[in-house]
């Protein structure tokens, strides 16, 4: 208990000195000289675009319990993932909604450990499409020196993080390769046969994996990424600031990277101070991206505002 707090008082501090930080390094009087200029209707726009974004990551969910004792209507799946998205602001780790929506899916049901899988997957799939289209852009500017130097910066980071998620992938997607990892683990860490971590291991596995669930969750994951993209070029749109899409697809998926970090509440400070260093890449004032981040914050209240209204009156 005492270390959970410690981990809770920390990523708190840090979320308080990135905005501390953030804060003496901008203008204010621009930023609320700025937020007078935002439109509303692109506003209202993106934040539709965020709402349909949920509905894909419900239909992500719906593959793995198709036919399983955990099966859910996408309704049920839409509201557990609105209440995720009360308690990430509440639980200062990147993992918290995602326990949250193992919780209300489980709901004492046997199935846990695969379900667990499921999520792990989803994650795994759900982070190598953010990370492609948050790197792959960066080779289409020759032009930008700055750009240029941050692409070989983050150049060891990038391989590293594909190596991991191609070691993970697979784990879940080659039954073969799986069963020897967890023969060698049970040998290794002395696991006895029929013990619940016997049993949790041999149901750390999809259940229902097949050619069909994949493609299904490779599109619903291009889906959720494209109406991302969207989201927030609509938000660069109601600040009129003039960059294409392919800014927006790379600026917007690096940065949403970085909030998945478990070091801060709800990627505060990280995702203002993000935006304002990737504005000045294009000449811009960093105000501008520090208040981009502001809306994009605002936007996770109003999801989270509708979590907390669904929480109130579940059954």
């Amino acid at each position: 208990m005492r270390n959970k707090k410690s981990k809770y008082f920390i990523r708190l501090l840090v979320s308080i000195l990135f905005i501390m930080y953030c804060s003496f390094k901008v203008d204010w009087g621009i930023i609320v000289q700025s937020f007078g200029e935002v439109a509303i209707a692109p506003y209202g726009v993106s934040t539709f675009f965020g709402i349909i974004c949920t509905l894909f990551l419900a239909f992500k969910y719906s593959l793995f319990i198709k036919d399983t004792r955990l099966e859910l209507p996408i309704t049920r799946l839409l509201i557990i993932n609105y209440i995720s998205r009360f308690y990430a602001l509440l639980i200062p780790t990147a993992l918290g909604p995602e326990a949250v929506r193992w919780y209300k899916v489980t709901d004492n049901k046997a199935g846990r450990s695969f379900f667990l899988a499921s999520i792990m997957v989803e994650r795994i799939f759900f982070l190598l499409i953010l990370l492609l289209f948050g790197t792959i852009p960066l080779f289409f500017y020759s032009d930008i020196n700055q750009i240029i130097i941050l692409r070989q910066k983050i150049a060891p980071i990038l391989i590293f993080a594909y190596a991991i998620f191609f070691i993970m992938l697979i784990y879940f997607l080659l039954p073969s390769i799986q069963v020897c990892i967890k023969r060698n683990l049970k040998k290794y860490i002395k696991i006895k046969q029929g013990s619940k971590a016997d049993q949790f291991l041999e149901n750390f596995s999809l259940k229902n994996l097949s050619f069909s669930l994949i493609i299904w969750l490779i599109i619903y994951s291009l889906l959720w990424q494209l109406f991302f993209i969207g989201r927030v070029y609509f938000l660069f749109i109601t600040m009129n600031l003039q960059l294409n899409l392919i800014d927006v697809a790379w600026m917007g998926s690096i940065v949403l990277l970085l909030q998945v970090l478990p070091i801060s509440f709800a990627g505060l400070g990280i995702r203002e101070g993000a935006f304002a260093y990737l504005f000045t890449l294009f000449g811009l004032i960093p105000e501008k991206g520090f208040l981009l981040g502001i809306l994009f914050f605002s936007q996770m209240l109003i999801f989270a505002g509708l979590g907390a209204i669904f929480y109130l009156f579940e059954p």
